[in-house]
């Protein structure tokens, strides 16, 4: 692709230049791209590069806010009579389908980026506060818990670690799909919902 020298291609999107980068963190190692190199890549100046991200690794998580959206939204709207890990575990499969090849291969690039890189590893915790916060916060509604109460508190955790197992398994078993090891990840780490336990 081609751009003017020093201006913003009307194509050009955070989205576009984030494939640009992380197909080069693929093909050389996160540590070796430089950020001149991704905007020449991408055929757009350092500064439009810049507008979008503050660091290389930002590009990662160009989907980030979006999927916390999706996922909060998801939770907001669920049945407050279902146990609360089922409407969660449904949510983040929904945030988290993939549904075509192109999908496929980035969520799978960036989930090998997420545990080889350093610099993407230190933002994982920040990545992930939206699940954290959103997973208390709606365990605590359908369960009619205090936000601060000890449960709540351990579902947020829980989530960010089902999640990180989930996408780990699927790095280390690319031949896989990420959906089954989500559900497997989920129903380890997500305690059960203190309503049903003991119903039968």
């Amino acid at each position: 692709m081609t751009g003017p020298q020093g201006g913003r291609p009307a194509t050009t999107s955070a989205r576009e230049l984030a494939d640009t980068a992380q197909r080069l963190f693929l093909e050389r190692g996160f540590e070796e791209v430089t950020v001149d190199e991704i905007a020449a890549a991408a055929g757009v100046s350092r500064r439009t590069f810049f507008r979008y991200f503050s660091t290389k690794s930002d590009v990662l998580w160009v989907e980030t806010p979006g999927e916390n959206e999706q996922f909060a939204r998801l939770l907001a709207e669920a049945d407050p009579d279902l146990p609360y890990d089922r409407v969660i575990t449904e949510a983040a499969l929904v945030t988290h389908r993939i549904t075509s090849p192109a999908k496929r291969e980035w969520a799978l690039h960036r989930a090998q980026l997420v545990f080889s890189a350093p610099a993407v590893q230190a933002q994982i915790w920040g990545a992930f506060d939206g699940w954290r916060s959103a997973g208390r916060a709606f365990a605590a509604r359908q369960t009619g818990r205090d936000p601060d109460d000890f449960f709540p508190l351990a579902v947020g955790q829980a989530l960010v670690a089902a999640m990180l197992t989930g996408h780990e398994y699927w790095v280390e078993n690319p031949d896989t799909e990420l959906e089954p090891a989500l559900v497997r990840a989920l129903s380890m780490h997500l305690p059960p919902d203190p309503r049903f336990v003991g119903t039968g």
